[in-house]
């Protein structure tokens, strides 16, 4: 009689990069503020791995369990819980997750850090020629490799950045966790980066652009033109109607400030 074939389930530990939402009392002060950004942008949390922490906020499990309704009722779906007490796992709460931690951000050097009386709106001399040249040089042949990673001669950066030659589409999501994103073309409308590090666009940015997304504070938007819906830089955002209007269609760079999203021009 022949043996049957021996069959294994395999198991392994894989790490993957989730939004992180921290909702903040009053309560109804915070869902104001989510009706807010998904009025301009329904779809921010569409097909996103979401988890909540839970360890700044005070609340008894009947009202966790009304929290994540509400954020259900808004579209939200949520796979874990942070900060919770383990008391709770049960099956009508999502898993309680431990020993999550924030993306490790590289050490500041002296070549990265500014003068404290610098005009953080202006960009150094080695920024401004990194921004007005790059599109040039990978338009050269032989400038990328085929995987679309950055092939140039030049000692390669401890994480290499992701660079797209072609447009974002509307409905494409982008999600690179190690290092900055550079799109060659335009973001449309509907559309989002998302990146550890910087976003560059050398075209226009209809869409969404999420910078330090996973908390590198020193990261920065670049765009030649800006028609953004929204714009974050470390999990701090602002939309469409809170742009002024002197920077909207402008070539622009944004950063954070004192927990503020700055926008200046590139002139």
């Amino acid at each position: 009689m022949p043996q049957a074939s021996s069959r294994h389930i395999r198991f392994k530990g894989r790490s993957f990069p989730v939004l992180t939402l921290e909702p903040e009392q009053p309560l109804e002060d915070w869902f104001a503020q989510l009706d807010g950004l998904l009025e301009q942008s329904p779809a921010f949390f569409a097909r996103k791995s979401i988890v909540i922490e839970l360890a700044k906020l005070t609340v008894e499990r009947p009202q966790l369990i009304e929290l994540l309704e509400k954020l259900t009722g808004r579209g939200i779906r949520v796979m874990g819980l942070s900060g919770a007490d383990p008391s709770w796992a049960a099956d009508d709460l999502p898993p309680i997750l431990v020993g999550g931690r924030a993306t490790p951000q590289p050490p500041t050097d002296a070549g990265a850090t500014r003068d404290k009386d610098a005009n953080p709106g202006t960009l150094s001399p080695s920024e401004e020629a990194a921004f007005e040249g790059i599109a040039t040089a990978l338009g050269a042949d032989g400038a990328q490799a085929a995987d679309g990673k950055s092939a140039a001669a030049s000692p390669a950066p401890p994480t290499a950045p992701l660079i797209l030659l072609e447009p974002v589409r509307s409905g494409q999501s982008i999600y690179y966790p190690d290092g900055d994103v550079t799109v060659v073309g335009s973001v449309a409308s509907g559309a989002e980066i998302m990146a550890g590090g910087s976003v560059h666009i050398y075209g226009t940015l209809r869409g969404r652009a999420m910078a330090g997304a996973y908390g590198e504070k020193r990261a920065r938007i670049f765009c030649r033109k800006l028609e953004a819906e929204l714009l974050s830089v470390c999990g701090v955002y602002l939309t469409a109607d809170e742009i002024s209007a002197n920077v909207q269609s402008q070539a622009v760079q944004a950063w954070l400030e004192n927990e503020t999203v700055k926008i200046a021009r590139l002139d």
